[in-house]
């Protein structure tokens, strides 16, 4: 019996995804000091309606988007793997047709569909005129690869060391 190797690559964010989930956070925190200024006003009612409102709101996004963005990738001799906090996405290379490298000019025009365009990384379905319609798990818009499947699949993934995943993709 051999044993599978696995090689593990993690998914460092860019500048752009530190700031958008930093202004989050920054917006979010203004939200709640307005409403806390509100209560200490005394308009305690309308303070807390506000927090009722906005709090699950705002933690609802971020436990959504830190929990489906991607955390690291794996690549065994059975498949790829983008590991998520909720629901891994598992890609088996016997269904692979190719993998090949995505200039940045590629993403010009680039629409979210569904999912998440910066907070946390970008992640979910997205459609530009390059390349269609496709899924992205990406926390950088550099070092970014096209996986195409049997099924007709696109997905999008970014890598910290791209040269390193092209090794190991094609090493097999």
């Amino acid at each position: 019996m051999t044993q599978s190797r696995v090689y593990t690559l993690s998914f460092p964010w860019s500048k752009k995804v530190w700031a958008i989930t930093a202004l989050y956070f920054v917006v979010a925190l203004a939200i709640i000091a307005e409403l806390v200024y509100i209560w200490v006003m005394g308009a305690v009612v309308a303070a807390v309606v506000g927090l009722m409102v906005s709090l699950p709101i705002l933690l609802g996004i971020v436990i959504y988007c830190e929990g489906y963005s991607p955390q690291r990738l794996e690549i065994s001799d059975e498949q790829i793997t983008i590991l998520r906090r909720y629901d891994s996405i598992a890609i088996p290379r016997s269904t692979i047709l190719s993998i090949t490298p995505i200039a940045h000019s590629d993403m010009a025009w680039t629409m979210t569909m569904g999912g998440c365009g910066g907070l946390f990384g970008y992640f979910g379905s997205f459609k530009n005129r390059k390349l269609g319609q496709f899924r992205m798990y990406a926390t950088t818009m550099r070092g970014l690869y096209l996986i195409c499947t049997a099924d007709g699949r696109k997905t999008v993934i970014s890598c910290s060391e791209p040269e390193l995943l092209q090794k190991m993709v094609y090493k097999y």
